[in-house]
């Protein structure tokens, strides 16, 4: 994926967008952990998500939230930390709400809280 020089609102559109797409994927991915090629795919998006996230400071700390319950994701599948499930909850409510915070920068104010 290559940023254009695009405004910080299509970018933060195509954030929003990114994220639900990972989101759906990863709560597919938890019902089948076995699925390799799901989970590359989810690797690919998440290389994609870096180059929004990181192109989009107001949007900074959700993006570090995201990184770090990635890390402790990643961690608990090698069987090195928390609990799974635990991790997975905890990457997804990141995931969530910087999608919301995402979808309130653009203006998309009328989406339900979760």
């Amino acid at each position: 994926m290559h940023i254009k020089e695009f405004s910080a609102r299509v970018v933060t559109f195509k954030l929003a967008a990114a994220l639900e797409k990972y989101e759906m994927d990863l709560r597919t991915l938890a019902d089948s952990w076995f699925d390799a090629e799901l989970f590359r795919r989810l690797q690919q998006e998440f290389g994609d998500l870096r180059i929004l996230g990181a192109s989009l400071p107001k949007l900074s700390v959700g993006w570090v939230e995201v990184l770090v319950s990635r890390a402790r994701l990643l961690q608990a599948l090698g069987g090195r930390s928390v609990t799974l499930l635990a991790a997975l909850q905890e990457h997804l409510a990141a995931v969530e709400g910087l999608h919301r915070r995402c979808l309130r920068s653009i203006g998309a104010e009328t989406v339900a809280p979760v």
